[in-house]
């Protein structure tokens, strides 16, 4: 089969479809047939053209009510959110204490998937949550482990970049080299400041979130109890916060401190090192 349109598949296939369906559990998340056929359309077509028996195997091998359960949380749906989130934050959180070596980092960068999975950052135009992008090839659980492991290396080279060479390499180092201690204070110093500025500039219930997680520690299960919001969408929020305070940051540094772009990467190194902040100082309701 040369071109598996949805057409095509959703004939051919019509009882396989039917039969996942009910077996997926695709109904208790208000996902429809629709919907259904599409996604499995998708992960049996990912291989490209195969003949009708190859593509009902395929069909068969889809883990169909992890894609179910996929498929109602992008909906929307509250109990496959609440499902989901049952089954595989402790998987996320597990995974990233495994690779980061590091409590408060673990549940950053899983978190901070979380809210990546479940929707994009608005004006964020052709992005899709995460989410959309499983397909049912394998378990949602090694899935997750793998797009986990993925946003960590991606942040592991983000931040390390612009680390100077190592001593006893043979090559020039140039500007990007090893720097001072003063400037290292200075850098330091930049990001602190301007942190500062950024978070005083939230307004009164964005500080409380942030304080909530940052300051007391709170899950964001607990948090959402208190505000009376799913989980899910507390997740979103503070990966919108953190967002907003990273642009804020880096135009306070650029604008008020002058520094070039890359001073402005350098400063930013130190947040992987932690700065001096007073944030229950600063995050307290006014």
């Amino acid at each position: 089969m040369a071109d598996l349109t949805l057409e095509v598949f959703s004939t051919q296939d019509r009882a396989g479809l039917e039969e996942l369906y009910e077996s997926s559990g695709a109904r208790r998340w208000a996902v429809s047939r629709e919907s259904f056929a599409q996604a499995c359309w998708r992960g049996v077509s990912a291989s490209g053209g195969a003949e009708h028996a190859v593509i009902a195997a395929r069909l068969g091998s889809l883990r169909s009510e992890d894609l179910a359960l996929a498929l109602g949380c992008l909906n929307g749906n509250e109990r496959a959110w609440d499902t989901f989130y049952a089954q595989f934050r402790p998987t996320l959180y597990d995974a990233a204490r495994a690779l980061t070596h590091d409590e408060a980092q673990a549940r950053d960068l899983a978190d901070s998937l979380l809210a990546e999975l479940f929707g994009a950052e608005p004006g964020a135009e052709g992005r899709r949550p995460r989410l959309a992008y499983f397909h049912g090839r394998s378990s949602l659980k090694t899935w997750l482990r793998s797009v986990l492991y993925q946003k960590f290396v991606d942040e592991y080279r983000r931040q390390s970049r612009l680390e100077p060479l190592a001593e006893e390499s043979a090559e020039p180092v140039g500007e990007i080299g090893a720097i001072s201690e003063p400037d290292e204070r200075r850098y330091a110093d930049c990001l602190s400041e301007a942190l500062a500025s950024a978070l005083a500039e939230l307004k009164a219930p964005d500080k409380l979130l942030l304080s909530y997680y940052y300051v007391q520690g709170l899950t964001l299960k607990q948090i959402g109890r208190l505000a009376a919001e799913h989980e899910a969408t507390i997740s979103r929020h503070l990966e919108r916060l953190r967002a907003k305070l990273r642009k804020r940051i880096e135009g306070y540094l650029r604008k008020v401190r002058k520094l070039t772009s890359y001073e402005v990467d350098r400063c930013l190194d130190f947040t992987a090192r932690g700065v001096s902040v007073e944030l229950e100082k600063i995050l307290k309701p006014q």
